[in-house]
């Protein structure tokens, strides 16, 4: 009997609050698992193993993963100094971040927004991702991606070739599994079928204060629900000193509520500047919702042929877009209709399928 190869995980993200890149990690690992359970990845030659410098409040139930925690320091530095020696064999990174020294590994790369919209994050934040970002990437044996856009951007900014990259892309069905939960509609007194929806973090590369200027331009009737993140002060930041009347912030919501959000809403809007891939607009397609896209980075990989393009840069491109979504109910429905089509073509199964070949592929040389 064959002894078994150690792939190693950096789990950190699991002990982070869930955004668009924890659940793409998290989604991912799940699918990981499941590959395993099917017999398309051997268990019996290959053994998963996650590593984390704490152990997670919400630690997810895997079949065939198995987790360690070590190691004495925390967060990036835990990652430079300790990760390195601990993961003794392949280490697959699942964050913009790893270990800039440690050769034999691969690393996902999310984005480049601290490359391509420096603007939207402290110095700091840059500072750091810069750092580590372009080491990490020329130490790696392989790069995995979520879109083609990224790869671009990879030997942009990074001067990477494109033959070390492998595009994973996303998945959507995630928000299938939870039920949906109603009383948000109530408690915030809204309408089915009634309001737009704009979900994300309160990043300024969002541009939900050119969605707020929109709706003024575009004049209707409809309500304006915002969902996601944890701090209004940055509505201030982006020139909102005060949120209109048909507007409301809900803050972050659960997935069982965001889902009531999105398979009630008129549309949903998304003018976000950047993107690595976008999940909220394919979480929107599958259930039904019509979207409004940014015609930018990634997104068009991801909503294809499916969904009403705009500006992010003009107010009046989103507003003509939002007078139009609101005022075609056939339009609506035929969006409804290739929106789900548009986003069952990207499963976790297949996000899963991509890294794992890379994986195997690479050792195996």
């Amino acid at each position: 009997m064959t002894e078994q190869i150690n792939i190693f995980v950096n789990a950190r993200f699991l002990c982070e609050p869930i955004t668009g890149i924890q659940r793409w990690a998290r989604e991912t690992l799940f699918a990981l698992d499941l590959l395993i359970e099917d017999g398309t990845i051997d268990g019996s030659k290959y053994k998963i193993i996650l590593l984390s410098p704490t152990m997670p409040s919400d630690m997810p139930k895997y079949l065939h993963l198995s987790l360690s925690v070590r190691g004495l320091l925390r967060s990036h530095l835990w990652e430079q100094i300790e990760l390195p020696f601990l993961a003794r064999g392949f280490l697959v990174n699942f964050k913009n971040t790893a270990p800039m020294f440690k050769k034999n590994m691969s690393m996902q790369i999310m984005d480049l927004q601290p490359f391509a919209r420096s603007d939207t994050h402290s110095k700091a934040f840059n500072a750091i991702y810069k750092t580590i970002i372009p080491r990490a990437a020329r130490s790696a044996k392989i790069i995995t991606c979520l879109s083609g856009n990224t790869v671009r951007e990879i030997e942009k900014h990074l001067g990477i070739s494109k033959d070390k990259c492998v595009i994973t892309e996303s998945g959507h069905e995630h928000i299938l599994r939870f039920e949906s939960d109603d009383s948000v509609l109530s408690e915030h007194s809204l309408d089915k079928g009634k309001y737009l929806l704009a979900v994300s973090s309160l990043n300024p590369n969002k541009n939900f204060a050119a969605i707020l200027r929109a709706m003024k331009l575009a004049k209707v009737d409809n309500k304006l629900i915002i969902a996601g993140g944890t701090n209004p002060r940055i509505f201030r930041d982006q020139g909102v000193e005060k949120m209109p009347d048909d507007a409301v912030y809900v803050g972050r919501v659960s997935d069982e509520r965001l889902r009531s959000l999105y398979e009630n809403a008129l549309g949903f809007v998304y003018p976000s500047f950047y993107e690595g891939w976008g999940l909220p607009p394919g979480e929107a397609m599958l259930l039904g919702c019509p979207v409004i896209s940014s015609n930018t980075s990634s997104l068009p990989q991801v909503c294809g042929d499916a969904v009403l393009y705009c500006d992010p840069a003009d107010d009046q491109s989103i507003a003509d877009q939002i007078t139009k979504l609101c005022g075609d109910a056939e339009l609506r429905n035929k969006l409804m209709i290739d929106g789900i089509a548009q986003s069952q073509k990207f499963t976790w199964r297949k996000v899963a399928l991509n890294v794992w070949r890379s994986i195997e592929k690479t050792c195996r040389e």
